[in-house]
């Protein structure tokens, strides 16, 4: 049984503000393998890592990321809501935030809004395309990276493909699960069409993180990343 790459989702977002500079450091720190973070554009067309559509829930400001300028992102607080220690942390640029990715962390973006070519060009000329891939929830945005990027690696949830069969016909090289739909002969079959297995679960449940380990879950997107390898070294100790 071999170990599960760990992928930190939002970076180490249980110990430092998500999707900032900080909480990447930290997944650095705690070993993971890759970092999963959101991408979206200022109304100036600034690509910006943050998760919401409105920067009110993360940040010192208000209202939707796409009618601010850069310039006012840039001195907004993403910091303080989750602690003093972290009072001046910002929401980082995109260009910033691979910058301290390369050479130390791989990267999985997940495109809010953007353009996918414009992402797959900043992750190339980094020399970090081989370590990244893309996925979102937004069916115009998975369409436009299989057709104008396909060399930057796509995943796909199996919610939304229903099948292995179908994962593969849309030449994707990731398939995730959920702790819902997560099951050892899907896993089995993935592995067997050549696609990597991952899974998604943001919560603590020993035994999700039991299931995916006897599954043979290869990823695993998480945040709770010490009570996974904790269940993972549980099932890996010989008795």
């Amino acid at each position: 049984m071999k170990q599960a790459v760990i992928v930190c989702h939002r970076g180490a977002s249980l110990m430092a503000p998500e999707n900032t500079i900080a909480s990447l450091e930290k997944a650095i720190d705690i070993g993971a393998d890759v970092v999963e973070f959101d991408v979206r554009p200022s109304r100036d067309g600034i690509l910006y890592v943050l998760h919401d559509a409105e920067v009110d829930r993360t940040t010192s400001g208000t209202g939707r990321i796409a009618d601010m300028n850069s310039a006012d992102i840039d001195a907004l607080d993403a910091g303080s809501w989750f602690g003093p220690e972290f009072a001046g942390e910002r929401v980082p640029r995109l260009d910033a935030f691979l910058d301290t990715c390369k050479g130390r962390i791989a990267t999985y973006v997940e495109i809010k809004e953007g353009d996918p070519a414009e992402i797959r060009d900043m992750l190339a000329v980094r020399g970090m395309l081989e370590d990244a891939w893309t996925f979102s929830f937004d069916q115009a945005i998975r369409a436009e990276a299989r057709a104008k990027v396909p060399d930057l690696k796509r995943m796909v949830l199996y919610m939304h493909v229903g099948s292995v069969d179908r994962a593969v016909a849309q030449d994707a090289q990731i398939l995730e699960f959920h702790h819902d739909n997560v099951e050892e002969d899907l896993v089995a079959r993935a592995k067997e069409a050549g696609l990597i297995t991952q899974m998604f679960y943001a919560g603590d449940d020993r035994a999700v993180f039991e299931k995916a380990v006897r599954c043979g879950v290869e990823q695993m997107n998480i945040d709770h990343v010490d009570v996974f390898r904790s269940v993972e070294r549980e099932l890996m100790t010989p008795v």
